[in-house]
This record gives structure tokens, C-alpha cells and sequence, in this order.
């Protein structure tokens, strides 16, 4: 059975929001969950370095549309934030994602509207996500981060959590109109990093080790997924 948290709970989960949007979110986490389990026998490692309380940025890889389904239902207690591009924000679908608390930003250049959304969300002890690289993998692989990221860690000094998706780029990749119905996915939680600490570094070597903290956790993923493969990529 999936690990369904306490909505009742949401007071520490998710501080300021009420107990609608909290059920809200579990109801669809669910939803995505049993998808992305069924199809793609969903792997979660190191679950239990998702921090309970406290504001905290989720930084990722990203390979795939399939990401953020697989990032939320990783850190599936903490109710996050997602920054996703503008474009995806029409119909039926757009309603799904600000209904979570997904905000639209621009692929080119950022949105400063968004960006103080992101940065609201923080200082009030709720969860963020954003991928540093700024768009999806053409090849699977991790990409150099964009600065923006470095706005929310300097701004909120949030705590950090890096996480790493492997086998969503074969499961949907770009240039893919739909997901492929089967295959293997794993998502892995790194080790929070203080967010303090990190704004204290000059903005190269920070966005440095956001990166090399994403990598390791990426490796993560890509070594478990290799286990389960049989070794064979």
C-alpha cells in the first residue's frame, strides 16, 4: 500500500494552509502514485531524509513531464511548490496544477512574480521545487544549473534537499507526444544541505555544489535503477 501521511497533520506539513488543500493534494498524490507504481514500479530511496518541518527547497534533475509527479510523491508528506513553465498552464490541465499550488514562470529569462511566489512559500515554512537546469534533459543526462536558483537559496536560506530521477527520460522523453505505458523509474533523496551555509558561498561555488549535491543523488537512482535492469543500461 502506498504510505499515505496524515492529512490531519497538515499543520506541520504544510503551516498556513488548511486541511481542503492538504486532502486536496493527497487525493491527487495518490492518484499519481498508483500510476507511476503500476507503469513504471515507482523505486523511492532515502525517503526519511525529507525533513518534517521547516521551509525546504527541492532541487532535481530533470528528464521527463513524469518528474514532478515522481518528485511530489517522493516527498509526498511535504506539500510542495512547484515552478513549472507557463505554457502548461491552459485548460483543464492548468486548473490540475494551480489547484496543487504549481505557479507558471517564463522558460526564458525567469518571472519575478514567481519567483517572489517561490520565496512567500519558504519564509512561511512551506516546500518548494525547482529544476536548476532549467528545461528537460535532451539526452537524459544532467545539464549546467541556472543562476535562478540561487535568488531562493540567497533570499530564504531554506534547507535544501537534492534528489536525483532516473528512467523518466526513457519512460517519456522530448519529442515523445505521450508517456510510454511501462517501464522503470526510481527517484532518490540526498542529504539535505544547511541552506545557510550554502548562501554563504561565492555564486559559483554555490551553484556548484547544488549541482554536485543533485549528482550524487542522481547517482543514486542510476545505480538502483542499473540493480534492477539487471545491470544493463
Amino acid at each position: 500500500m502506498a504510505p499515505i501521511p496524515n492529512t490531519f497533520a497538515f499543520r506541520r506539513r504544510v503551516p498556513g494552509r488548511s486541511f481542503v488543500r492538504a486532502a486536496w493534494w493527497d487525493f491527487c498524490a495518490f492518484l499519481c502514485w498508483s500510476w507511476l507504481k503500476l507503469g513504471y514500479g515507482l523505486r523511492r530511496l532515502h525517503r526519511e531524509r525529507v525533513p518534517r518541518t521547516g521551509a525546504i527547497l527541492v532541487i532535481s534533475n530533470h528528464q521527463s513531464f513524469l518528474d514532478p509527479m515522481v518528485n511530489g510523491v517522493t516527498v509526498w508528506d511535504r506539500q510542495f511548490t512547484a515552478l513549472a513553465r507557463d505554457s502548461l498552464f491552459k485548460g483543464p490541465f492548468g486548473w490540475i496544477l494551480r489547484s496543487v499550488s504549481a505557479r507558471p514562470i517564463k522558460r526564458e529569462g525567469g518571472d519575478l512574480e514567481a519567483m517572489k511566489a517561490a520565496l512567500a512559500e519558504l519564509e512561511a515554512g512551506r516546500v518548494v521545487i525547482i529544476y536548476p537546469e532549467g528545461t528537460r534533459s535532451p539526452d537524459g543526462s544532467m545539464q549546467e544549473f541556472k543562476r535562478g536558483v540561487l535568488l531562493l537559496v540567497k533570499r530564504a536560506k531554506p534547507t535544501i534537499l537534492p534528489m536525483g530521477v532516473a528512467g523518466t527520460f526513457d519512460a517519456w522523453p522530448r519529442g515523445r507526444r505521450l508517456p510510454r505505458a511501462f517501464g522503470k523509474v526510481v527517484c532518490a533523496c540526498g542529504e539535505p544541505l544547511d541552506g545557510a551555509q550554502v548562501a554563504a558561498l561565492d555564486g559559483e561555488k554555490a551553484l556548484e555544489a547544488l549541482h554536485v549535491a543533485v549528482e550524487r543523488a542522481f547517482a543514486d537512482a542510476s545505480q538502483e535503477l542499473d540493480r534492477w535492469r539487471g545491470g544493463a543500461r
